[in-house]
């Protein structure tokens, strides 16, 4: 158990001072969480294959995972890289700095622990002001989201510290994040394949390169369903929404209501909590939702229901709030 410092930075202007003390405890192998657009990441010197380690101590999160490497500019790209083809230079020219992950073939030096045993690394640029400065200050970091493994992704520094607080050396805490996903993950390292949908529509991707991706089923379940106390409920039609309700709250349970942002729907039972699910609005993501649900001690969440033919970014979340479901 150790005592994490908690280091107030400003999202736009990051102080020096503290981006020099957290590259300073980066630089001798402690873990130290900074905000990036997506999430909050669990950053480690990714060329310290003693400290990328601690990440998946930290985590509890298994050792044979690869981690992404989030980095600053194409410098780092060439460093860790052997090849950079075309389709990749394409792809960082429109979407970089963002929310998209690329992986290629990796040099040696990279550390397996962080190749999960493989032969590519991924890596992403992303566009947070902190997280630019922490990585041009301390070099190129394996970050992870910073949470213990299977919870929802942290959108805050307070997320982190449920989780991680005397596990790690420091919190960059530049207060909430934005759209709450992680980043969209494409494979290039000898095909063309999507890992994970993300911030960056695959739709989007495909147009872009002129290639369809195969995107199979188990693309949602890359990762275990999440470790929450809160039943998370899908319904089809509002009339088995409310249906759910009535049946819940006769059995003593809480029930929240999550609701679009065009919802109009008028219920005849009331919610414990109602939320207004918005992409691109901290505070209101899937995640942030989740992790509120569970401050208020509500015993399930109903989701009013989602369009799952909208593609783009609405798809990705729908995949999340999926994965979420798909353990009740």
């Amino acid at each position: 158990m150790i005592k994490t410092q908690y280091l107030k930075v400003d999202a736009r202007h990051p102080e020096t001072d503290k981006i020099h003390q957290a590259a300073q405890l980066i630089s001798h192998g402690e873990l130290v969480a900074f905000p990036t657009e997506t999430v909050y990441g669990l950053g480690a010197d990714a060329m310290q294959a003693s400290a990328v380690g601690k990440i998946f101590a930290a985590k509890g999160r298994p050792g044979t995972q690869p981690l992404l490497v989030h980095i600053s500019r194409m410098e780092h790209v060439e460093m860790l890289v052997t090849d950079i083809p075309s389709e990749a230079r394409l792809l960082m020219e429109h979407f970089w700095p963002g929310p998209l992950s690329i992986i290629l073939p990796a040099r040696e030096q990279v550390p397996e622990v962080v190749r999960g045993g493989s032969s590519g690394v991924g890596l992403r640029m992303p566009s947070h002001p902190v997280a630019i400065a922490l990585i041009n200050a301390a070099g190129p970091l394996a970050a992870p989201s910073a949470n213990l493994y299977g919870r929802p992704s942290p959108t805050s520094a307070e997320h982190v510290k449920a989780d991680l607080d005397g596990s790690i050396a420091a919190v960059l805490d530049a207060g909430e994040t934005g759209s709450g996903l992680e980043s969209t993950v494409v494979d290039l390292n000898g095909g063309f394949k999507i890992l994970r949908r993300g911030g960056i529509p695959v739709e989007d991707i495909e147009a872009l390169l002129g290639i369809k991706f195969d995107l199979p089923d188990a693309l949602t379940n890359e990762q275990p369903a999440y470790i929450s106390p809160v039943q998370v409920i899908l319904n089809k039609y509002v009339s088995d929404l409310i249906q759910k309700a009535e049946a819940l709250q006769q059995s003593g349970k809480s029930v929240g209501l999550v609701r679009t942002v065009d919802s109009k729907q008028i219920y005849s039972c009331r919610f414990a909590k109602e939320y207004i699910l918005k992409m691109d609005d901290p505070g209101h993501s899937f995640f942030s939702i989740l992790r509120d649900a569970e401050n208020e001690k509500i015993d399930a969440l109903e989701f009013e229901p989602l369009d799952e033919n909208n593609g783009g970014l609405s798809q990705a979340v729908i995949d999340r709030i999926n994965r979420a479901a798909s353990k009740q």
